[in-house]
């Protein structure tokens, strides 16, 4: 279950190349916000967005991400560390009756990842939303599982007016690894607002291990008012996030 919280605060544009080292950060305090400024909600937890795979096709409308990427999709065929990425959906599809537009991703930094040499950047700043909505939806996955409950990054609401609102997303709730154990069926995560968005399509270097993504659903708790930008923060846990596409509604 994510935790969300509402600050004053800004954050200025900062572009990392996906092999870039950046500054180190203390887990998920990843910059200081001013007091709380009152909102419409009781306690921390988002439990009331709406869930994926309820109902018919969801009227949300994909954003486009390509100015935010950090790998485009049509570099996926050429990731010779994980050729898996060959096989990964991208272009525009329907997962969980949500529209998505897959045209890359923007993988943050994770332990295990930095360890064989892929340091991802530890936080994707700005990039631009530029609308009032009720609920993103964001389809996502993750290098390497984490003990459930763990933080794996942070997604900022950056408001027009300067308010901040901060999603935590956490390993098992709302992502796990994209690689699927063989071992293991092929299961989605356990929180209330994310679903088992697609998975099939099988790993060319190991054909009994199906991939998979997910879909989460987060709650926009001031939907009055316009987000210009999201903010990305690695929580630096030993799971390397990948987010795909956004959608709104």
């Amino acid at each position: 279950m994510r935790r969300t919280r509402i600050a004053r605060g800004a954050a200025a544009l900062l572009l990392l190349g996906a092999a870039a080292a950046a500054m180190v950060l203390p887990g998920c305090q990843t910059r200081p916000e001013a007091p709380a400024v009152p909102a419409p909600v009781v306690g921390n937890a988002v439990t009331t967005a709406d869930k994926p795979a309820a109902g018919g096709k969801i009227a949300a409308i994909p954003v486009d991400l390509t100015a935010s990427y950090t790998t485009p999709a049509s570099y996926f065929d050429s990731i010779t560390q994980f050729p898996e990425w060959k096989t990964v959906p991208r272009g525009f599809h329907v997962f969980g009756h949500v529209p998505l537009q897959i045209g890359g991703m923007i993988c943050l930094w994770g332990s295990e990842n930095a360890e064989r040499g892929l340091v991802f950047p530890q936080q994707r700043l700005g990039i631009s939303i530029s609308q009032k909505f009720d609920t993103l939806y964001v389809y996502h996955g993750v290098f390497y599982g984490s003990p459930d409950g763990t933080p794996v990054y942070e997604l900022v609401f950056r408001y027009a007016d300067g308010v901040s609102a901060t999603n935590q997303i956490l390993y098992g709730a709302d992502l796990i690894e994209w690689h699927v154990p063989r071992t293991e069926p092929v299961a989605g995560p356990t929180g209330p607002n994310s679903i088992l968005a697609w998975h099939g399509d099988i790993s060319p270097s190991s054909p009994a291990q199906p991939l998979r993504f997910t879909l989460t659903a987060i709650k926009n708790l001031r939907p009055e008012a316009e987000v210009a930008t999201v903010d990305l923060y690695s929580c630096r846990s030993k799971s390397a996030p990948c987010i795909l596409a956004f959608s709104t509604k």
